[in-house]
């Protein structure tokens, strides 16, 4: 059966995916993604226009695969203005959602575009960016309330996302089942003295 042009250009989205999930950004190259997906280089440059082409369109789509805004207990805490409950409900999503994908794509891209290559992952943290929109959107207005002290939201979630994404990585790769009491109990104990001092600058004793 023939497959469309879009199939055609997820399929070899997905083998580039597990490719690189398991060898690297620099350890694999248009002809591993070409064999792996039994399809020509030529058709993949056709795709993507180059091996960084790929690389655009890998973490676009997988930085974007859960977004935050979709996440019904991260919405529900931003409605009833519980500041605790969105960091914690955010680190879960990271967390759960990462524990759920068999080949830990999501967290082992990141980890390998640190180490593999700053412009690629400030590339795939300017993506990322744009899914924790909402929740700096949530804590700008708790500022504009008095709620909370005016610091730099953005500066505080990616401070914030770079802890989640380092435990998970720490508690997810640490023995042989992943230690949930261990994630949440580092967590909770984080988001209460981001809070802590927060809600003391504004006021709050």
């Amino acid at each position: 059966m023939r497959i469309t042009a879009e199939e055609r250009r997820q399929q070899i989205l997905d083998v580039a995916l597990g490719l690189c999930a398991e060898k690297g950004f620099s350890g694999t190259t248009l002809d591993d993604i070409a064999d792996g997906a039994g399809v020509s280089r030529a058709l993949v440059v056709q795709h993507f226009g180059s091996k960084e082409g790929v690389y655009d369109a890998l973490y676009e789509a997988v930085a974007r695969a859960h977004p935050l805004e979709d996440d019904p207990e991260i919405a529900r805490c931003i409605e009833e203005k519980d500041d605790f409950g969105v960091f914690r409900a955010c680190a879960a999503h990271v967390f759960e959602n990462n524990l759920r994908d068999a080949r830990q794509s999501n967290l082992r891209l990141t980890i390998y575009s640190m180490l593999e290559n700053t412009d690629l992952f400030h590339k795939f943290a300017e993506v990322r960016d744009g899914a924790w929109e909402g929740v700096i959107s949530y804590l700008d207005a708790r500022k504009e309330e008095g709620a909370l002290d005016p610091v730099n939201s953005r500066e505080l979630v990616e401070g914030f996302r770079a802890m989640v994404v380092h435990l998970a990585a720490e508690t997810m790769y640490k023995g042989a089942r992943p230690d949930r009491a261990h994630f949440y109990g580092i967590v909770d104990s984080v988001v209460e003295l981001i809070l802590q001092g927060l809600r003391c600058s504004a006021g709050e004793p």
